[in-house]
């Protein structure tokens, strides 16, 4: 049984019932959302074609006005609850724009015999649309929807079509002399063309003219749609017809025409195009189209069948009535739409005794029409209208046309129309929102107004306008002429340039310009930023100019100083020039002089590493020799005098070492390679291990990455930090190292102020030791900085100083954290690229 919804909806109906809808995203029609059931509901109960996109996947649906358009093959039923994009590839492109606008902004789409090839009956069709997008709203009273209500008209377009077609080959072959004729080899790419053509394109008549010169006089917008249009004529599509209307400019006189142009291409028997010509007509001025209008409208009255089968299919409203009872001769869908009739209820029925509250409103217009026998307008014209059960105000628009009735008995009446309600809400809309922004802008802070016409009248000025440049109450200037309130501006460069941008059309402004204007009869000087800009009317074109104005008039008296000030500030540079080039000569005689220090410090270090050292290596040995042969006959004290002074040779040589190892840790003259740190922290775990043992430490590290780097130097940075967390272990508790690796995020690396380009690992080296106080985090890194007395923990107080030299000279960073009693944590930043 089909859902109550589905009720009365014709065949549609029962195939959307019948499909499986079990794994479909909207599921059962059961669930399906209220606003989704109403709409489906009118639609398929409608007798007009309508279509429905649902949800953002677009889900398809349509009623049985709509089934016949898709054609014997193809579509049908198959994109029944299919996306759009999958059921329509064909058109996607072209309709998808209109679709998004509609759900983006709510706003209704309407198009009159419009291309849209479509693929039916087993092919791509050409196939000619009038339609209607609107939006959907659904249960949140969101858009959640696309209704569309649409009628094909290709037939009516063809026929056009053929009737335009024919008429330009006979005015062709009676006065070529009119149109533009062209002629292009495809082999040699050569494009010929008569007078009329090079005149139009604005090409000397004595120049050869190429493809692509011709081609390049075509206006942007239209030059891919012709270049498109002309590849399919060269390779065959469509016998190799070519059809297609599109703007031209003459390079010369800038002046724009609108040309159809209609051609072909010839074939030989390999079938490749040897030859492409035809005929290129101006048709900007649409007089051939008010003789097809006039010839069309002699067709109708002497066809009257042909006539009522395209009144049947129009996407208008028509209906015919006859004599002065306006008896319903005939209606088309579209009316019978518009009112909510269906035929029975209409044809052979008097007008007023269908809608009875209209006479009073009507009848003169049909008593006018009766009199002068001429076609007689109405413009948004109210009329209530029965629709979903209950009354909406509409509105339309329509005309009266007499036909064929010497006497009032015999006289038909033609009426045509179409519902503008959305236009006229729309405009009520606009209007309210014109009245908003007039308010504004008599609100608004900043000056400013509005001339109307070529004669610069003072349509609208804002407060600001008004008591800050001007000085005059608005009754004293509404509606009068700029330069008859403002004679001063005679002469001034204002009132040029506001009709300049009337008649280009074009936005101008200016900064810093000076106005003169009299107020209250005192001359007053402003310097401004003004801004005009091109008002324009529904045709486009340019009826008047609004005006935006900023006094700057402190601010270019305040330039004004400081240029002066910069004048006098120059005279200063140029005294102070002669000190720069003094200091930076003694700049140079620093420098010299630091190289020399850097030489001797070079050299210190060559001292520490061999001079200092060998007196040292001596004080060692001797003392050593010493205690082995002669220790027996020294005191117990001067054995302890002894063990002191190979103490303190030992620290003194630690101390040379490390200060050797610091000044080298920022060599960049080492290569810098991959470096595998597990290979690494292997060895120096084995270099170690008796220590370790004899901590009985445990040491536990992660699977560690390949930094770049300089081998030796990285092994230090490990060997000192394993070394540390070995020296300072707890008494009577494991000693406990792990060493941690982690990626390091962006937002590290921006915040320690690393090179973004590469990419970092991130090292963390932490024990269960002793720690070091609070705020040394930094101090620790410092040379000879201990947090710890040297004689209960050796050390020079240089192995982090060093730690941190080598980490910086890898383009690292390294950050420590602890607590006293809670372990030490070292993290280091080390580039892996």
């Amino acid at each position: 049984m089909l859902p109550s919804f589905l009720q009365g909806g014709g065949e549609m109906a029962t195939l959307i019932a019948a499909k499986d809808w079990t794994t479909h995203k909207l599921g059962k029609p059961e669930t399906w959302p209220l606003s989704l059931k109403i709409s489906l509901s009118n639609m398929l109960k409608s007798a007009f074609p309508k279509f429905i996109w649902w949800e953002s996947d677009l889900y398809c649906f349509y009623n049985d006005a709509y089934r016949p358009s898709l054609g014997t093959e193809g579509k049908h039923p198959s994109i029944i609850g299919e996306k759009a994009k999958n059921a329509w590839p064909e058109i996607w492109h072209t309709i998808e724009p209109m679709i998004r606008e509609v759900l983006s902004t709510g706003n209704p789409i309407f198009r009159e015999n419009q291309l849209i090839p479509i693929n039916r009956n087993g092919r791509i069709e050409n196939v000619y649309w009038t339609f209607s997008y609107s939006a959907l709203m659904g249960d949140d009273e969101k858009i959640n929807g696309v209704l569309v209500t649409c009628s094909e008209t290709t037939n009516a377009v063809l026929n056009l079509k053929r009737l335009e077609e024919s008429e330009d080959l006979l005015k062709f072959s009676v006065d070529a002399a009119e149109l533009g004729t062209w002629d292009y080899n495809p082999k040699t790419h050569k494009f010929q063309g008569n007078k009329r053509l090079k005149d139009w394109f604005g090409i000397s008549n004595k120049m050869e003219i190429d493809l692509p010169i011709a081609l390049n006089a075509i206006l942007p917008q239209d030059r891919q749609r012709v270049e498109s249009k002309i590849q399919k004529a060269l390779n065959g599509e469509n016998d190799g017809k070519y059809d297609v209307v599109y703007s031209i400019e003459n390079k010369t006189t800038k002046e724009i025409k609108i040309v159809r142009a209609l051609g072909r291409s010839w074939f030989n028997e390999a079938g490749e195009a040897y030859r492409f010509n035809g005929i290129l007509q101006d048709v900007t001025e649409q007089e051939k189209a008010a003789e097809q209008l006039r010839y069309a409208n002699l067709q109708i009255k002497t066809e009257k069948e042909r006539f009522e089968n395209i009144v049947r299919n129009a996407p208008t409203g028509i209906a015919m009535f006859k004599g002065p009872q306006l008896v319903v001769e005939m209606a088309n869908p579209t009316f019978l739409n518009f009112i909510n009739k269906k035929p029975h209820q209409l044809v052979g029925k008097k007008l007023y005794s269908l809608f009875p509250g209209i006479e009073e409103r009507v009848s003169p217009l049909f008593n006018e029409l009766f009199k002068s026998r001429e076609s007689v307008r109405g413009k948004e014209f109210l009329m209530p209208v029965k629709r979903n059960g209950k009354i909406e105000q509409a509105y339309f628009n329509f005309i009266l046309h007499p036909i064929n009735g010497e006497s009032d008995d015999l006289l038909e009446i033609m009426l045509i129309t179409n519902e503008v309600t959305d236009y006229v809400v729309a405009q009520n809309d606009l209007k309210e929102k014109e009245t908003q922004f007039k308010n504004l802008v008599l609100q608004s802070p900043v000056a400013k107004a509005i001339f109307r016409g070529s004669d610069l009248r003072i349509e609208m000025a804002n407060n600001k306008m008004l008591s800050h440049f001007w000085g005059k109450a608005w009754k004293e200037i509404a509606g009068k002429r700029l330069i008859d309130v403002f004679p001063e501006l005679e002469g001034q460069k204002y009132i040029e340039i506001l009709k300049d941008v009337i008649r280009t059309g074009k936005s101008t402004r200016d900064y810093n310009s000076q106005a003169i204007v009299n107020i209250n009869g005192q001359q007053n000087t402003f310097y401004v930023n003004y801004v005009y800009l091109p008002l324009r009317e529904i045709d486009g074109s340019v009826s008047g100019v609004m005006i935006t104005v900023t006094d700057v008039s402190n601010e270019y008296y305040a330039r004004q100083k400081l240029i002066h000030f910069s004048k006098e500030l120059e005279n200063q540079v140029e005294q102070r020039t002669h000190l720069l080039n003094k200091a930076n000569a003694d700049l140079e005689k620093s420098i010299k002089q630091l190289e020399k220090a850097n030489d001797e410090l070079e050299s210190f270090a060559y001292v520490s590493s061999h001079d200092l050292q060998e007196p040292l290596r001596k004080i060692q040995m001797f003392t050593s020799r010493i205690m082995e042969r002669e220790g027996d006959s020294l005191s117990d004290k001067g054995k302890g005098y002894f063990h002191k002074i190979t103490e303190s040779a030992k620290r003194m040589r630690s101390l040379i070492d490390d200060l050797l190892a610091f000044s080298r840790a920022d060599d960049n003259s080492f290569k810098f390679e991959a470096v595998d740190l597990n290979t690494i922290l292997n060895q120096i775990i084995e270099d170690r291990s008796e220590y370790i043992d004899i901590k009985k430490a445990e040491v536990k590290y992660d699977r560690l990455p390949i930094v770049i780097g300089v081998p030796f130097q990285l092994r230090q940075v490990f060997d000192n930090l394993i070394g540390n967390s070995l020296k300072f272990s707890k008494e009577n508790e494991i000693p406990k190292i792990q060493v941690s690796y982690f990626k390091c995020s962006s937002r590290e690396i921006n915040k320690l102020e690393l090179n973004r380009n590469l990419s970092y690992a991130k090292i963390q080296v932490t024990d269960n030791g002793i720690g070091f106080p609070s705020g040394m985090e930094n101090k620790i890194f410092e040379v000879f900085q201990r947090s710890h007395h040297k004689t209960k923990y050796g050390g020079t107080g240089i192995g982090l100083a060093i730690v941190k030299k080598i980490v910086l000279a890898h383009n690292g960073a390294i950050v420590a954290s602890s607590k006293v009693g809670n372990g030490a944590s070292f993290t280091l930043y080390l580039p892996m690229e």
